[in-house]
């Protein structure tokens, strides 16, 4: 066995020690967080009629299967139709896409031809649309992205605007992201009980102390002039993530709506889940590791305690992925050198505390969130049913979170990569607004 030299032997461990550290301060801070969302969630606005105007982007790449039940859903939204349009970005596809799209009343059409060696994936042909059509969507107030196979609750648009209408200094809002396909797999039952959690843990938890929240991929609104003044230049498979370090950094707001509601299809099985979340974790090191230096500089600039603390926790959430590398860094040391196995007493010397977190992030914090959040789904079952159903959503968020770490892995070892080559999340779910249970 190989065994490491005495002087490094000796730095390596201290160096492990400090991320340990580091490692239990961020999944403590992240744990107290979680309990700050058990408040019941309210609004902070009044309902205000339609006022504001919004462009619906949905970028579609081969989505012939489900985009027709997007774009009807988009269709009965409780607004203004005059104050909301819809464009398609149809970007290389060659399936009938683009032809349902034509036969939809009302609903733009941009075709996309990517040309050989020229980046391709969601971000980029959002930049292409908004580069090539800017005397079009600068005339509206707030752009929202959804994805192709999203269903938006009816309520959406005016809930959003409601918001922005009551504060005034948003730059962002970020909907509540749900799932519509819930029950067809122990992997997306996995998926929806995370987003159950996460929307309230964290979402809710940043929203109710004034901080940034994050942005998901889809079903959020961002201010036009925000665009116009910044452009559309992502450099990741994650423009989502970047956006929300850049409004950090630049000290603009972004907020969380818990009642404008987005249901999006979760992957049903192991391979496609970790395409997707590779691509995920890719876009998010390549953002964490570029815009440190950015976010470290600009707490400087902050302007209130309250955006202080708000840009320190984007810059911590920017590493909330290192839990897995370190991990997996602790077996590589002691599987080249077991003198490092000396270490262990260290990481448990706090096993209480530590089992403390674990106890709120796996048994508490699920057993409210999943029941709470998943009130619609359980409602018309039975209470073995629903039983048996809390158990699958908790086994599978567990099961969910695990595998989660491979692909974490695998994208900080990865991120320095071109990331212009997006793999597509295939989408097959025949799930319309007619037949969800929406609440």
């Amino acid at each position: 066995m190989f065994v490491v030299p005495d002087f490094l032997y000796n730095f390596i461990k201290v160096f492990t020690l400090i991320m340990s550290i580091v490692v239990f301060i961020h999944l403590g801070f992240y744990s107290i967080l979680g309990l700050f969302g058990l408040k019941k969630v309210k609004r902070n606005y009044d309902i205000k009629a339609a006022d504001k105007s919004f462009l619906i982007i949905v970028p579609a790449h081969n989505e012939e299967n489900v985009i027709d039940n997007c774009l009807e859903s988009i269709g009965q939204l409780n607004y203004d139709k005059n104050l909301y349009k819809v464009v398609t970005l149809a970007d290389n596809c060659n399936d009938k896409t683009a032809g349902i799209v034509r036969k939809r009343d009302g609903v733009n059409l941009f075709e996309n031809r990517s040309k050989r060696g020229e980046p391709r994936g969601k971000p980029h042909v959002i930049g292409k649309y908004l580069r090539e059509n800017k005397t079009y969507w600068q005339n509206f107030d707030y752009i929202v992205f959804l994805d192709a196979d999203n269903l938006i609750s009816e309520n959406y648009l005016l809930e959003i605007n409601s918001q922005f209408l009551a504060h005034t200094d948003l730059t962002v809002i970020q909907g509540y992201l749900d799932s519509k396909n819930i029950n067809e797999s122990f992997m997306s039952r996995g998926y929806a009980a995370a987003y159950f959690i996460t929307n309230r843990a964290i979402q809710y938890a940043k929203h109710r102390l004034g901080w940034n929240t994050s942005i998901g991929g889809t079903g959020f609104a961002i201010d036009t002039n925000y665009i116009k003044e910044n452009g559309w230049t992502p450099r990741s498979y994650t423009e989502d993530f970047e956006i929300q370090v850049e409004l950090s950094i630049q000290g603009k707001k972004s907020t969380w709506n818990h009642f404008a509601k987005v249901y999006d299809e979760k992957p049903n099985d192991i391979k496609t889940s970790h395409v997707q979340r590779t691509r995920w974790s890719q876009g998010h090191w390549y953002i964490a590791i570029s815009k440190t230096g950015q976010q470290l500089g600009s707490l400087f600039k902050s302007k209130s305690l309250i955006e202080l603390i708000s840009k320190c926790e984007t810059l911590v959430y920017s590493y909330s992925m290192l839990r897995s590398v370190w991990l997996l860094g602790l077996v590589f040391l002691i599987v080249i050198d077991r003198r490092f196995i000396e270490s262990f007493p260290y990481f448990f010397s706090l096993f209480w505390l530590w089992l403390f977190f674990e106890f709120i992030n796996y048994i508490l914090l699920p057993t409210v969130y999943i029941i709470q959040e998943g009130e619609s789904y359980f409602e018309d079952l039975s209470v073995p049913q629903r039983i048996k159903e809390y158990l699958l959503l908790w086994v599978g968020y567990f099961y969910s979170t695990l595998l989660y770490y491979f692909a974490q892995i695998q994208g900080f070892f990865t991120w320095f990569l071109p990331q212009n080559h997006w793999k597509k999340t295939e989408h097959s779910s025949a799930i319309s607004t007619d037949s969800l249970n929406r609440k």
